[in-house]
């Protein structure tokens, strides 16, 4: 699980700054750092990174690269 501890230890203001980060690792090409982060994710967590996805991005390639990574950790 992502703690609030964590997030402020990362200088993030909240978990959605957090998600930022992580679809930025990827797009980066840190796939083994995006892959680290997502494993640390709570299922509620992981379910509310789907919906910051879906609300967030277009790219339905993109997308789909990361819901596989989510059933994947």
């Amino acid at each position: 699980m992502i703690s609030k501890q964590y997030i402020k230890d990362l200088e993030f203001k909240d978990i959605y700054e957090f998600f930022n980060y992580v679809v930025e690792s990827k797009i980066n090409g840190n796939y083994r750092q995006t892959k680290e982060f997502i494993s640390k994710m709570s299922w509620d967590q992981r379910r509310a990174f789907k919906t910051y996805l879906d609300e967030n991005f277009i790219d339905a390639k993109t997308k789909q690269e990361f819901f596989n990574m989510l059933l994947e950790a």
